[in-house]
């Protein structure tokens, strides 16, 4: 208890020690002590009764990454299945219904069961049913695309470059000749879809002109600061060499996009600088 009081006495600052006992006859520091701490327990209880709640209800394990299990399901001491479920029926009239439950969870579980193999069957019946009708929708097409469409129809609105590779049947449809291509839909198109013929572009036309107002940077030479008179604001200006002319031409860095030849040229720049540096340090002379 010594060790209690001494924490007691270092925590309120007090020189003398503090007893629970009052004695008149000392200076009264005691009993003011042990006011101050009976005042402060009494006043704060409240809050320390919702922080140490909070703190039980939100506490944290960091071995499990969880809430405690004795948190959640109370301090009796089973596992979670057993708290999930509920408590084992102990009479006949609750064993019976707790039966009859467990028999409708069974039922259930094997009608959905018995609902799914079904979709699944009827799903699998309705595709070979559909593939079966696809396959000989695809052979009266090819059946179909083997037949002479040399015949066209006289009359017809517009004359077509194209009249060698489809059948006008009327004014707004036609049927194309496919026979021997890969074309696998329906050879019945609308009129408005055809185009006629032109002429494919020469292999070379997509090739773009390089000398087309376009000009490319192959080199950056120097670097100088110029002083502009009106607003007395340095910038800097590097010496280019354009790929495919002789002569460099100085321009401002805002007139540059070549990033990758910029940050190249200057870390060399700034390592000469460096070494231009060191050779003045060497040439001056010595004391």
């Amino acid at each position: 208890m010594s060790a209690v009081f001494e924490c007691f006495r270092n925590r309120l600052g007090s020189l003398q020690r503090a007893t629970l006992g009052y004695r008149p006859q000392a200076n009264g520091q005691q009993g003011r002590s042990v006011q101050t701490v009976v005042r402060s327990i009494r006043a704060d209880w409240d809050d320390h009764v919702e922080k140490l709640m909070f703190a039980l209800n939100t506490s944290f394990d960091a071995t499990r990454l969880e809430t405690p299990f004795y948190l959640v399901h109370g301090w009796d001491a089973q596992n979670t299945i057993s708290a999930m479920l509920g408590p084992k029926p102990a009479s006949v009239p609750e064993r019976s219904a707790y039966e009859w439950r467990r028999m409708m969870q069974r039922d259930y579980s094997y009608a959905v069961a018995f609902a799914e193999d079904l979709q699944k069957k009827a799903k699998r019946h309705r595709s070979e049913i559909q593939t079966q009708k696809w396959r000989e929708l695809s052979d009266r097409l090819k059946s179909g695309f083997t037949e002479d469409w040399t015949q066209q129809k006289t009359g017809a609105p517009v004359a077509w470059a194209l009249s060698d590779r489809y059948e006008v049947h009327e004014d707004f449809r036609v049927k194309l000749k496919v026979e021997g291509t890969g074309y696998r839909v329906n050879p019945w198109v609308h009129i408005s879809r055809l185009k006629p013929h032109a002429a494919l572009l020469p292999e070379d036309s997509w090739t773009p002109d390089a000398g087309n107002g376009e000009y490319e940077v192959e080199k950056i030479l120097d670097l100088r600061w110029s002083k502009r008179t009106r607003t007395s604001k340095r910038s800097r200006e590097y010496l280019v060499k354009w790929k495919g002319y002789d002569e460099p031409e100085w321009l401002p860095v805002s007139q540059l996009s070549c990033g990758a030849l910029l940050y190249e040229f200057n870390q060399g720049a700034r390592a000469r600088a460096r070494f231009q540096a060191m050779q003045a340090g060497d040439d001056h002379p010595r004391a």
